[in-house]
């Protein structure tokens, strides 16, 4: 059958009108297909896109730093009415004080990049909120900044906590003069400064002959007194070092009127007779003086304090008093040190962590201990020496391999202590990533990080923790409440378990102060999800009384004393 010219074109034509159809019925369904999944997408955006403006502080602003948009929340903590707020510049809220960070943020933002960071604001009614803060410019399709996006979200319960555990740690709980916390802080804040430790002679006695509750009234009758000669000098500062001893500290003093007035202070003390329990107490005092600089001014005192226990007669720090002492104490560390890593006398001891839920030891602490021909002693005698003699990496090896090894086959979680020079160090850290892999025990290692220790590279230190997370590994924050306590570095570091300071511990049945910041430390940790810890629980008197707190676990001597082998 022939078809002719006509017919031929005519089929043609129907053939491609057919796959014309086709195509375009495929393509209908595909672009169906893409916007369905358009949809489907938009709409998730926009529950994310609620969810962030409903959870979050937002605004929009000009270039000027106008206000040009803000969410419900925004006028929900800063009180203003959208109609009352639009149009009007940001400084409207300010309360931050310091000029140079909004110096800062403005120059941040105007060259283009996302600041970050913390901002005191002011509400309607004058009261002040704390905001976690990030701002980042949006740019047009010519790569210019049109506008600011803010997004915040409030953290004034967090900054209050702080500054009221920061107040509790400044202030003695008995004396109300400062802490040894607020010294340190003084000091390191301060420049050209003179310290003098006053000790009170044989402050045992009295406690002994007339209780603790009267020594404790002559304490504050004695801090008291100092406080009221002190204050008359405007560049001296008093503070309750421990039980019975007091430091006096200067700045932009002339040595010899310092010492003057510290033998003055003194003498006045000592003449004037406390009253207590009827009976007239006369105390004596004995001084010592550092004028060393501020970075070994404390330590340096203290070595003077114990010094003229024998040495009655010298009060004032001279550095040439322990160089030689010094000297030989450390060669025969480091001799003893190489020895004993030589002979894998380096050794872990073990400490049991207790559940107060479940009533059973569910972890382990690992201790560094020195076996000197059977005698064990604690690192306090050799730590720091080995950290200056190079010979520290070598321990912390030594202890990562003694205890991975030890746990690897054992159904309990088990703690190594890690400082941020650990963490720093590639090769340390590199090591125990590798031994964690190898062995396959990241679920049952926790990294106990001391607390006190200054951060100064946050992405280094959660870099970190984000690897070993990953193999199943926890993290601890050791000695909480000792020293640079802060509740935002907590949420920054993002730990499992919190350690309460043994120090807080030990003394909770006494004081009062101590009670009140464990307390608003277990508080903060129920709210973050975290898991306490209480060191230094000694009697079951102490166990009781944590308990009674809100601790989730204890450690110490009443519960299990550091050995070198487990109970399975």
């Amino acid at each position: 059958m022939r078809f002719t010219i006509l017919e031929y074109s005519l089929f043609l034509v129907i053939i491609f009108l057919i796959t014309l159809l086709i195509i375009k019925y495929f393509s209908l369904k595909k672009l169906k297909a893409e916007q369905k999944e358009l949809k489907r997408k938009s709409n998730i955006l926009r529950q994310y896109n609620k969810a962030t403006k409903s959870s979050n502080i937002i605004s929009n602003s000009d270039l000027k730093g106008n206000i040009t948009y803000v969410n419900d929340t925004f006028c929900e903590v800063s009180q203003y009415k959208r109609e009352e707020i639009i149009g009007r510049p940001h400084n409207i809220l300010r309360g931050e004080e310091d000029p140079e960070v909004f110096k800062n943020l403005w120059t941040t933002i105007k060259s283009g990049n996302i600041w970050r960071g913390n901002l005191k604001n002011k509400k309607k009614d004058g009261t002040y909120y704390y905001i976690n803060t990030t701002i980042s410019p949006i740019f047009d399709e010519n790569g210019e900044i049109f506008e600011y996006v803010a997004i915040r979200h409030e953290i004034t319960d967090l900054v209050l906590k702080t500054e009221k555990l920061n107040r509790i740690l400044r202030e003695d709980y008995l004396t109300e003069i400062g802490s040894r916390y607020k010294l340190i802080e003084d000091i390191s804040k301060q420049e050209n400064l003179s310290i003098s430790i006053l000790d009170i002679k044989n402050f045992s006695e009295v406690n002994d002959f007339f209780g603790y509750k009267i020594g404790d009234y002559i304490l504050k009758l004695l801090a008291k007194r100092i406080e009221e000669l002190v204050i008359k000098k405007p560049k001296y500062a008093v503070y309750r070092l421990t039980s019975d001893v007091f430091a006096i500290l200067a700045s932009n003093e002339q040595k010899s009127d310092f010492i003057k007035n510290i033998e003055e202070i003194s003498k006045i003390i000592s003449s004037k007779a406390v009253r207590a329990k009827g009976r007239e107490v006369f105390v004596s005092i004995n001084y010592t003086f550092s004028f060393e600089p501020k970075n070994s001014l404390l330590e340096t005192a203290n070595v003077m304090r114990k010094y003229t226990k024998s040495n009655p007669n010298q009060i004032i720090y001279d550095r040439n008093l322990e160089i030689e002492k010094d000297y030989e104490k450390n060669i025969f560390w480091t001799l003893k040190i190489k020895k004993a890593l030589e002979s894998n006398d380096i050794i872990p001891y073990y400490q049991a962590i207790y559940n107060l839920q479940t009533n059973k030891i569910e972890k382990y602490e690992a201790l560094m201990r020195l076996n000197d021909s059977g005698k064990i002693v604690s690192p306090f005698f050799f730590l720091d020496i080995a950290k200056k003699s190079g010979q520290y990496l070598q321990l912390t090896k030594r202890m990562i391999d003694c205890s991975f090894e030890y746990f690897k086959d054992k159904d309990f979680e088990f703690s190594i202590n890690f400082t941020f020079q650990d963490i720093a160090n590639e090769e340390i850290s590199n090591y125990v990533i590798e031994k964690i892999k190898e062995l396959n025990i990241g679920n049952r290692v926790v990294f106990e990080i001391v607390e006190s220790e200054e951060i100064d590279d946050f992405n280094l230190i959660n870099g970190f923790f984000s690897t070993i997370r990953k193999l199943g590994c926890k993290i601890a924050i050791d000695d909480f409440g000792s020293g640079y306590s802060n509740f935002e570095y907590l949420i920054k570091l993002d730990a499992d378990y919190i350690k309460i300071d043994g120090s807080l511990i030990k003394d909770v049945l006494v004081s009062k102060g101590n009670e009140n910041i464990i307390t608003m430390i277990i508080n903060f940790a129920k709210d973050q999800g975290f898991k306490t810890i209480a060191e230094f629980v000694s009697s079951k008197e102490i166990l009781e009384k944590v308990k009674h707190l809100g601790v989730d676990y204890v450690q110490g001597y009443y519960i299990h004393e550091p050995s070198e082998k487990i109970e399975n």
